[in-house]
């Protein structure tokens, strides 16, 4: 999304100077050489800042959990873009240095921009967060909004580091801040997708996908939304539309016959695909950024064609090699990897709680069927999730009694007796448990945020369902009101490989 972002901004140099802020690392600095060339830059090794004569571009090559490299990086900017991230796998196999990057780069982000003569008044930021942090939301209620609870899945590091750094936005005091919850981003490269973690996924799970092209360009287009705009200081959800919409078996079926690897009946098993405790959905309310940002411009047909475009020469052979062969030397090994559902089902004394978060037990997996016994529906009626307030007002609009009303859905209390109407006011509030603690209306209601100490890690949301039915009618969607699991960090780490 950077690197896309990056291009559309290079299209428009005309109207901006850039300034971008890159890891040292070889990839990166042979990324950027032709730019570097084009304006004049002569490359350096290793950390340092370059810029071009004429101010059109520089480059901190530094790291996002340095100040300094960042304070420098916010040097005299207007405009903040901040789309990085140490994202899943990676994140989740190192949750530290996820939550120094994640939320750790995002803290600095604030600092240097407050430290900017009039930087919080002054200088808009726009933060990228994920389609993750729903978590688990399989049909019926595979229809987002922003609002929705924050329900992260089990072992999902990144998620919980992003949650974290977009509540450090929305409550940072800079004035003109936007966090964009992304979508699965589609890349024309899917053979780099080829991991066990393809495998995490419910087969019948609703996912709206946008292309990496029509991310960036979204991402760069906030650019131009004025600063007395009623663009700003809000959550959305970003997506390529309903005509990017699709239901992953399909998506599996599409691809790998692009791919030339035929049926994927015949190349892997249904008992290779997680139950529960993924993410993606389809959206009630994508369409309200792409009426600021004017973003849905490619297809889930034009995703294929880009895939189809991308593929090696050598995916054809795949027509000549026999589909068992495929199966037993492609598929399975990587089902069947550590962090593969096939591993976990067959280790389970190494794994229970994988086991448990993702099938509910070993002996709801023994019961999966084969492809023919286990049929898709397709015309499930998918709804959205109450909110626990009157959405036909505007949240400036709701009275105190109101939002102990919303409080009360939550399992909690709104302790303040006064409400100004100013969504960036911050109220008291109170969860089931009796942590008290300080929130926007604008992080509680219209961004789904709740108490920040009943925020995963640990996961504890069979604890938090019984008495918070706002995260109850999401979380029960796929889990038994009898189950009494407790997901603490330190046990998911010792299941991390």
């Amino acid at each position: 999304m950077g690197h896309e972002a990056f291009k559309e901004l290079w299209r428009r140099r005309d109207k901006y100077d850039v300034v971008v802020l890159l890891l040292p690392r070889r990839y990166e600095k042979r990324l950027f050489k032709p730019y570097e060339r084009e304006v004049g830059i002569n490359s350096i090794k290793g950390r340092g800042v370059v810029e071009s004569n004429d101010d059109l571009l520089k480059i901190v090559w530094g790291d996002l959990t340095n100040y300094h490299d960042v304070a420098e990086a916010m040097d005299g900017v207007d405009h903040v873009l901040h789309p990085a991230a140490l994202i899943s796998p990676a994140a989740d196999h190192n949750p530290a240095l996820a939550r120094k990057v994640n939320l750790g780069g995002a803290l600095n982000i604030i600092k240097a921009i407050k430290a900017q003569p009039g930087g919080a008044e002054r200088i808009s930021m726009v933060n990228i967060g994920s389609v993750a942090f729903y978590g688990d939301r399989l049909p019926p209620v595979a229809l987002l909004r922003a609002g929705d609870p924050l329900m992260p899945s089990v072992f999902d590091f990144y998620a919980i580091s992003k949650i974290a750094a977009e509540r450090a936005v929305i409550e940072s005091g800079i004035k003109h801040w936007v966090s964009m919850r992304q979508t699965y981003i589609a890349i024309p490269d899917v053979m780099a997708l080829m991991d066990s973690i393809m495998f995490h996924q419910p087969i019948e799970q609703r996912i709206e996908m946008c292309t990496s092209r029509d991310s960036g360009y979204g991402l760069v287009q906030t650019l131009d939304q004025p600063l007395d705009s009623d663009f700003w200081a809000r959550v959305y959800n970003q997506t390529g539309g309903p005509s990017c919409r699709f239901i992953y078996l399909d998506y599996l079926d599409r691809t790998m016959r692009l791919l030339h690897m035929g049926d994927f009946r015949k190349i892997m098993e249904r008992n290779w695909f997680c139950l529960r405790n993924f993410h993606d959905a389809w959206y009630a309310d994508a369409h309200v950024l792409n009426e600021y940002l004017g973003h849905w411009r490619d297809t889930y047909a034009d995703h294929l064609d880009q895939v189809r475009a991308a593929a090696p020469w050598y995916v054809n052979l795949g027509k000549f090699v026999p589909k068992w062969l495929i199966k037993h030397l492609v598929m399975k090994p990587m089902a069947a990897r550590k962090d593969g559902p096939l591993y976990w089902v067959k280790h389970p004394d190494q794994t229970p709680l994988r086991v448990k978060a993702f099938f509910g037990s070993l002996e709801k997996w023994r019961e999966l069927g084969d492809w023919e016994q286990t049929p898709l529906d397709r015309d499930v009626k998918l709804r959205p999730l109450d909110h626990g307030y009157d959405e036909s007002k505007q949240v400036d609009d709701l009275s105190i009694v109101e939002l102990k009303k919303a409080a009360r859905f939550r399992g909690g209390q709104c302790l303040s007796e006064s409400y100004s109407g100013d969504r960036s006011q911050e109220l008291k509030w109170r969860c089931a448990f009796g942590h008290e603690f300080e929130a926007s209306t604008t992080l509680v209601l219209l961004a789904g945020h709740w108490c920040p100490e009943c925020e995963a890690a640990p996961w504890d949301y069979d604890r938090i369902a019984r008495k918070n039915p706002f995260l109850a009618q999401a979380y029960y969607n796929t889990h038994d009101r009898g189950e009494n699991n407790l997901y603490s960090e330190a046990d998911c780490l010792t299941e991390t490989f």
